[in-house]
C-alpha cells in the first residue's frame, strides 16, 4: 500500500492532487485543517489529506504436473439439444416427483425456487385447477398471493438516506431519485455524500449533480454533515449517500447509528438482485439494528429472475421503495407499488400474460 500526504488551500485543491497522482482508486484515510507559514508568521489555513493506494497482487496458482494415466476409450459426449425459443411456459426440469399437473410446470418451477420454498400453495392450486381447468385462474391466484406480500410504498420523509454495501448501486440510485424528484415533481433537491472513502464515488455524484443543476456537499466528518444539513435547510428533499465498505463491522453500524439523527429520515437498505440470497440475508442482518424503513432493489436488468425480492420482503417485513432496472438516469426507476413489482417479477419469469405489459 502506498500512503502519501497532500496539502492544499482548499479541500478541492488537495483532492485534485490526490486524483492526479493516485487516480480514482485512491482511498482517503484522514483529512484535517492545518496552518502553514514561516516560523508561525503569516500562517494561513490549509487542508491536509492523507491518501492511500492499495493494489492487490495477482494470485498465481502454481502449475502441477498431471500424472500419466492409462489411456481409455473416450465416451461420446451427449449431444446438446437446443431449447425451443419463445415457447410459452418453458420451465427448467424439476427434480423429484411432480407436485402439480403438467400444464402448470411454469408455476411449479417458480414455487420450487429458493425464494418460494416453504409456501404451502400446492393444495389450493391443485383444487383450483381441477375445479376450473384454467391455467389463467391458477396464475391469477399466484399473482394475488405475491402481490399481497408486498407492502404499500411508504411516503418519503424530508431526508432520504441510502445504506448498503459497496457495489450495489447506491450512488447511481441516488442520482435517479434526485432527477425523479426534481424533474417529475418539481421539488428543490440537495445531495449529501458521506462516502469519502472512494474518490470515484464523489466524482460520480458531482457529475450527476452538475448535469441536474443540483447542489452537492461532501461530508468528511459528522460536523461537515451537520453543516451540510444546515446549508440545505430550505430544500424540499435531501438525499444522502453513505459508505458501505465497513458494513461487516458491527462497530461501524453502531457508530453509524450514534452519529445520525433519523427523526426526519427515511432510511432505505439498497440490495443488488445479482447477489446470492445468502449474501442478501447476511447484509440485511448487519443493517437490521438501524431504523430501516424500506428496501431498494437494484440491477434487475442484470439477472434473469428477480423473485429474491419476494423472499427478502417476507423475511424483513419491510416495503420496497424502488426497483431499478438499468443505468439510465432517471428512466430506469420503478416505484415499489405492489402490483408493479408483482407484474415485473412474473414478466421476468416469462409468464406470457405479463410479458407484454408496460409495467
Amino acid at each position: 500500500m502506498q500512503i502519501k500526504k497532500y496539502t492544499g488551500k482548499t479541500m478541492a485543491e488537495a483532492m485534485a492532487k490526490v486524483k492526479q497522482e493516485f487516480g480514482d482508486d485512491a482511498v482517503i484515510l484522514n483529512s484535517r485543517q492545518v496552518k502553514k507559514g514561516w516560523l508561525g508568521l503569516f500562517a494561513s489555513q490549509h487542508v491536509e489529506v492523507i491518501a492511500a493506494l492499495e493494489k492487490a497482487p495477482l494470485a498465481v496458482k502454481p502449475r502441477t504436473v498431471a500424472k500419466p494415466v492409462a489411456a481409455t476409450k473416450p465416451e461420446p459426449a451427449p449431444r446438446h439439444q437446443p431449447q425451443p425459443r419463445n415457447v410459452a411456459y418453458a420451465a427448467p426440469e424439476i427434480s423429484g416427483a411432480r407436485r402439480l399437473p403438467a400444464p402448470l410446470a411454469h408455476v411449479e418451477a417458480l414455487l420450487a425456487s429458493e425464494s418460494f420454498q416453504g409456501e404451502a400453495w400446492d393444495e389450493a392450486i391443485q383444487e383450483l385447477y381441477y375445479t376450473t381447468k384454467s391455467v389463467d385462474a391458477v396464475e391469477r391466484y399466484v399473482r394475488d398471493q405475491i402481490q399481497n406480500s408486498f407492502l404499500p410504498v411508504p411516503e418519503p420523509k424530508r431526508y432520504m438516506m441510502l445504506v448498503g454495501p459497496t457495489g450495489v448501486g447506491k450512488t447511481t440510485t441516488l442520482a435517479k431519485l434526485a432527477a425523479h424528484y426534481k424533474l417529475e415533481h418539481g421539488l428543490s433537491v440537495g445531495l449529501i455524500t458521506t462516502d469519502t472513502y472512494r474518490i470515484a464515488a464523489i466524482e460520480q455524484l458531482k457529475t450527476y449533480a452538475e448535469i441536474l443543476d443540483i447542489p452537492v456537499e461532501v461530508a468528511y466528518d459528522f460536523d461537515d454533515f451537520k453543516r451540510a444539513k444546515q446549508l440545505f435547510a430550505r430544500k424540499d428533499i435531501i438525499l444522502i449517500d453513505t459508505a458501505g465498505r465497513n458494513f461487516r463491522d458491527e462497530a461501524y453500524v453502531e457508530q453509524f447509528e450514534r452519529h445520525h439523527d433519523f427523526s426526519e429520515t427515511s432510511l432505505s437498505l439498497v440490495l443488488s438482485l445479482t447477489s446470492k440470497m445468502r449474501d442478501m440475508e447476511m447484509i440485511y442482518r448487519q443493517f437490521e439494528p438501524l431504523p430501516l424503513g424500506s428496501l431498494i432493489f437494484t440491477k434487475a436488468d442484470e439477472t434473469s429472475d428477480i423473485h429474491a425480492m419476494y423472499r427478502m420482503v417476507r423475511e424483513s417485513g419491510l416495503p420496497v421503495a424502488w426497483l431499478t432496472d438499468g443505468q439510465e438516469v432517471p428512466d430506469d426507476l420503478v416505484p415499489g407499488e405492489p402490483d408493479r413489482l408483482t407484474d415485473r417479477l412474473l414478466e421476468k419469469e416469462g409468464w406470457t400474460q405479463w410479458t407484454k405489459q408496460d409495467v
